[in-house]
Formats: C-alpha cells, sequence, structure tokens
C-alpha cells in the first residue's frame, strides 16, 4: 500500500510557500487574465505582483477588468503524470464546484490518467469550500498521510470532514461584488451607503449563504465571534485561519479576538492572493474553522445567527 501520495491543490487553497513547506503540499497555478489581457499564471507567494498594494491599488480601479480561469483538463493531467513520473499517486483537493468548473477539469483529467496509468491512482475530491478552508482540508490530509492513511483512506478522510468547515466574518465592498454579478448596483450602494457588512457560512453545496448583515466593524466582530463559540468544535486543537482581502488592521484585530476569546491552539493571518481576491474583491476578512456539521439549508446556522443579532 502506497502512503507517499502528493496532495495539492489549484491556487485558490492560499497555500504560501512557508505553509506548503510545513505540510509538504502542492499547488498547481491557476490562471488570471490581466487587464491587459495577458494569460498568466497565479501564485500564492506575490511572484506575479511582488507589491500586494499596488495590485489591489489596481484591482479597485474600476477601469480595470481582472478574470480568473483554472487550471484545464490537460494542465492537470501533466502536472499529474509528472508525479506518477516520481513514483508517487496524487490526492487533488478541488475549489468548490459551485463556483468552478476546477473539479471538472479534474476530472476530465482523472478519466484519462486511469486509463493510461491503469496501476498508479488519481483521486479528487470536490472541497465544496474555498480559500483557506481549502488549505485547511490539505493539511488534514497532510496529517493524515503522515500518519500512515493510504490515499483511499485520507480522500475518505477528507470527504467525512469538509462539511465542517465553517467561515466567520464580513464582506465590505458590495461594489466590487456588484461589478461580478453577486449582488445588484442598488444593493451595493444602500449597503455601502450606511456600512452594512454581509455576513455568512458555507452551506451544504459549497455557496455562501448570507446569515446577517451586521452594521458597523464592531458588530461585525461581535458577531464572528460568538457566532465561532457557537459553531466551533475542541478549539484548543486547532489552527485557525484568518484570511483577508487588503483589510490586514481588521483582519488582525478579529485574529486577536480569537486567541483572547476562543483560544485555539494558533491563529495565523494570510493575506488573500490574486486567484481568490479577484473574485471577491477588497474588503474581506474572515475565520475558517472545523465545527459542527453545517445543516441543510443553512437552517440551525440561521437560528444561531438570529438569536445572536437578536433578530
Amino acid at each position: 500500500m502506497n502512503h507517499d501520495f502528493v496532495i495539492f491543490s489549484d491556487s485558490t487553497c492560499e497555500m504560501n510557500r512557508e505553509l506548503r513547506e510545513r505540510y509538504s503540499l502542492e499547488v498547481l497555478p491557476a490562471h488570471i487574465i490581466t487587464p491587459e489581457g495577458k494569460d498568466c499564471l497565479s501564485d500564492n507567494d506575490w511572484v506575479l505582483y511582488p507589491d500586494p498594494k499596488e495590485f489591489y491599488r489596481q484591482l479597485s480601479d474600476k477601469k480595470l477588468e481582472f478574470s480568473t480561469s483554472p487550471a484545464n483538463a490537460a494542465e492537470v493531467k501533466e502536472y499529474v503524470k509528472k508525479c506518477f513520473e516520481q513514483g508517487k499517486d496524487a490526492l487533488f483537493i478541488s475549489l468548490t464546484s459551485a463556483l468552478s468548473a476546477c473539479y471538472n477539469f479534474a476530472l476530465m483529467a482523472k478519466k484519462e490518467l486511469d486509463a493510461e496509468y491503469p496501476d498508479r491512482k488519481f483521486l479528487v475530491v470536490d472541497s465544496y469550500r474555498y480559500s483557506l478552508a481549502i488549505g485547511m482540508l490539505m493539511i488534514e490530509a497532510s496529517k493524515k498521510r503522515a500518519q500512515g492513511y493510504s490515499i483511499e483512506e485520507t480522500a475518505e478522510y477528507v470527504e467525512s470532514i469538509k462539511n465542517t468547515l465553517h467561515e466567520s466574518g464580513p464582506m465590505e465592498d458590495l461594489f466590487f461584488l456588484s461589478r461580478k454579478g453577486r449582488v445588484s448596483k442598488g444593493a451595493a450602494f444602500m449597503g455601502t451607503l450606511v456600512g452594512v457588512k454581509p455576513m455568512g457560512d458555507f452551506d451544504t453545496q459549497g455557496r455562501t449563504t448570507i446569515l446577517t448583515k451586521a452594521m458597523g466593524l464592531k458588530n461585525a466582530l461581535n458577531y464572528s465571534i460568538e457566532y465561532m463559540k457557537r459553531t466551533i468544535v475542541h478549539p484548543e486543537e486547532q489552527t485557525i485561519f484568518v484570511a483577508h482581502t487588503d483589510r490586514e488592521k481588521n483582519a488582525t484585530l478579529l485574529a486577536e479576538r480569537i486567541r483572547s476569546e476562543v483560544q485555539p491552539k494558533e491563529v495565523i493571518v494570510v493575506q488573500c492572493g490574486p486567484s481568490i481576491a479577484i473574485n471577491v474583491g477588497p474588503g474581506l476578512y474572515t475565520a475558517f474553522y472545523f465545527g459542527t456539521p453545517i445543516s441543510e439549508g443553512c437552517v440551525e446556522e440561521q437560528k444561531i445567527m438570529n438569536e445572536i443579532t437578536g433578530k
């Protein structure tokens, strides 16, 4: 039984070099289409855009349009073939299929690889998550691999825990979301005008369900912490990740309160790279953590948030 296999995802997992080395993980670059129309490979180490502030400045410019696309089937196949040539099988933990073709491209590659390499294994898991939530599943997979789990056992474990991954935190820039068609321009204007910060959690289909709209930073942080307290499981055993898109100060405030009030084993703050930022825009600061299984339609999670906000 082969316990030496590659665990990888695409750039949306936000696993930077330090985290990749710490957990022996790999990343297949996705694509970024620049405002000039150039197709570039994304990365998690700010190689393409050495100055994150300048990248976010361009991203906020309404005259400049960025877009993204996942690694296609041929690129996934080529990457996995290199793993096979090194005598290693491969486990791919994909960006949620609800938001991207990433998972389907991987399945297309798998079909060809299974036929061409019947003695090797390429397994694909739809994370139903994005950003550092994917990274956290990769980390858990890495731990199981280190414990001697087979690639099949590891994939099964990831499948069993993915619906327990939560997010807790607000999104500020509704104007950017309106440009991407995620909210109406009217809602974006009114939301920004009155300082409303939408807050949500993952649903069972891999999307984010809005649970409330906080008024101001103080309420957003209070709701985030209280929601986390009510949904997290064994925080003392967890490394919680706080992701942000050009909101380092607010992300730091959220991380400090998590350390003080939730008291996990570790909190790591990561600025999202281009692959995620292009799709959510500036203004995100949210924590990812393991908790209770998410209910169908986020019914239970909505009840919890209603109790927190007094609705």
